[in-house]
């Protein structure tokens, strides 16, 4: 492997081939777009809703990719309570996990302020809270012996972190989604902490493609794009890191990965639509309440062969009393057996 492109020649002066990168580029484009156009679609509680969601599964997944496990429920309680979301259930809350969410949430509210070396320097000493990290030195690394720790002197650290909050603050032509792809590059170059820096590199990107949609509500979670592909990604930014000062393919990787969350959060946002016209179309009709709880399991998207046992498990219910449901719902046309055969008989919403 050659050296890490930091000590090349003509560093930190990044190229790329923008005809390659022009037409993915231009279907990220799109899709951010579309994306927009159908969350404007939502009312207001399912719009609240969706952010619910989709913050937390973004926090609870970036911390993964750095090898901690945040407590689901008091991120979501944490969320609810920084959006000011009324939640049915009143859940608890940590002290640590309040701090690493509201330094995502503000940071991402803030997404047009400048970002300087104390911001840094706050968002890990909040991030740490979660694992006990480990703090050095303001912008210098301990002597752990990391492969991704590339910068040794303390004074090279401090140059590059400068040189890079400089550039990061300074509007350039460049594309906000590229200039993205580039500062999660860059950062992940510097490693200016022995730990979290994971958690700054996917924060500064998201503020770069926040910057680019124009508003700071996500309906869509990079941070969980890139733990589906986590091994995939440490081989392309490690390859990145001692290739050449041409990024074309790393960009081209990293566009990729973020299509792949747009056309996600469009696919649950269009799941979620469904579902609304769906209870809108059905709403005077006098429903029970093991009927709802399974009709919602249907759209949530389960992984399941809705047959008349599997509703009287979840319903700890008899089998006669989910078939009379589950022919309740036949007649009611909000149901269809979607295949016979006595026990393998399965059903599926019309």
């Amino acid at each position: 492997m050659s050296e890490h492109i930091w000590r090349q020649k003509g560093w930190p002066y990044l190229t790329w081939n923008n005809k390659e990168l022009l037409h993915i580029l231009g279907e990220v484009r799109n899709r951010q777009g579309r994306l927009a156009g159908k969350a404007s679609l939502l009312g207001m509680d399912l719009k609240k809703e969706m952010l619910l969601k989709t913050v937390s599964n973004d926090i609870v997944r970036s911390a993964e990719l750095e090898n901690e496990t945040l407590d689901e429920t008091a991120v979501r309680a944490s969320v609810a309570h920084r959006l000011k979301i009324h939640l049915a259930r009143q859940l608890k809350t940590d002290p640590a996990v309040d701090r690493t969410v509201q330094t995502m949430i503000d940071a991402l509210q803030n997404y047009r302020q400048p970002v300087t070396e104390e911001t840094i320097l706050g968002w890990h000493e909040a991030f740490g809270q979660n694992a006990g990290m480990h703090h050095p030195a303001p912008l210098e690394p301990d002597n752990a012996d990391s492969c991704l720790l590339h910068l040794h002197n303390p004074a090279d650290i401090r140059d590059e972190t400068a040189r890079f909050l400089k550039w990061y603050n300074t509007r350039h032509p460049t594309d906000p989604v590229i200039k993205a792809g580039i500062a999660h590059l860059r950062f992940t170059c510097i490693q200016p902490f022995s730990n979290g820096n994971g958690y700054i590199a996917r924060l500064l990107t998201d503020i770069f493609l926040t910057r680019a949609d124009g508003f700071p509500q996500h309906f869509y979670s990079l941070s969980a794009q890139i733990a589906r592909q986590r091994e995939l990604y440490s081989r392309m930014l490690l390859q990145a890191q001692h290739d050449s000062l041409d990024i074309t393919e790393w960009l081209m990787w990293f566009l990729y990965c973020f299509e792949a969350a747009l056309i996600e959060a469009e696919n649950i946002l269009t799941r979620t639509l469904e579902k609304s016209k769906f209870w809108e179309k059905y709403r005077l009709i006098r429903l029970n309440e093991r009927q709802v709880r399974m009709i919602n399991i249907l759209w949530e998207g389960a992984d399941c062969r809705l047959t008349s046992s599997y509703w009287a498990n979840i319903n700890l219910c008899s089998p006669d009393t989910a078939l009379r449901d589950i022919q309740d719902l036949i007649h009611k046309n909000i149901l269809h057996r979607k295949s016979s055969g006595g026990r393998s008989t399965c059903y599926e919403l019309n």
